[in-house]
């Protein structure tokens, strides 16, 4: 299967899931060029084409490691419209999901095999979808292999983090509390016995 066939199927599953507008224009970076320069393609009609601010881009991982290493500023502008990534090398991904990270983006990495790992771990939430060399390198790690299960990762992280902060909260009324009552028994001349 070809590198376009690989980005149009992904760009048909992303407007299914709604990561892209069903009536967005994207546009497709596919391969290099002899002379250096990216080929731009129209998903709609095959056509020679730019990418604009208006425009959804969908990029192979040789187009994005082209763009890193020779115009890293234009990599960087496209990555914030980039939809879908494909054909991508495990270097690719990490580079991938390196450049969100320092981008200061939150950073979640889904991927069920051991091509996944580098970027799994580059990530700030890298939930493996498999029991095999993934799960060891993952913080979570799935054996349902379905992809509800980030949704389920990110309610966990909910919970603990409500959890986190209500024991915050609590341990800071308590301090102050205990502040005002000595305070009070102080100006009241009350000391109080060993046993109250």
């Amino acid at each position: 299967m070809s590198s376009l066939c690989h980005l149009t199927l992904g760009i048909h599953i992303a407007t299914q899931v709604g990561i892209i507008e069903p009536d967005s224009d994207v546009v497709i970076g596919d391969s290099i060029q002899l002379n250096g320069q990216v080929e731009w393609i129209n998903f709609l009609d095959d056509s020679p084409t730019m990418p604009s601010e208006n425009t959804v881009v969908a990029l192979t991982g040789e187009v994005w490691n082209h763009l890193v290493h020779h115009d890293p500023k234009t990599a960087i502008e496209l990555a914030k419209r980039t939809r879908v990534f494909g054909r991508c090398t495990p270097h690719d991904k990490v580079s991938i999901v390196s450049t969100f990270v320092e981008m200061g983006e939150i950073v979640l990495m889904c991927g069920d095999g051991g091509n996944d790992c580098g970027a799994l771990k580059a990530a700030h939430v890298g939930i493996a979808l498999s029991d095999a060399e993934a799960s060891m390198v993952a913080p979570f790690t799935s054996l349902d292999k379905n992809i509800k299960s980030v949704t389920q990762v990110l309610k966990e992280g909910r919970c603990a983090l409500a959890s986190a902060l209500a024991s915050y909260k609590y341990m800071i009324i308590y301090g102050q509390v205990e502040s005002i009552n000595q305070v009070i028994n102080a100006y009241l001349y009350i000391t109080f016995t060993e046993w109250w």
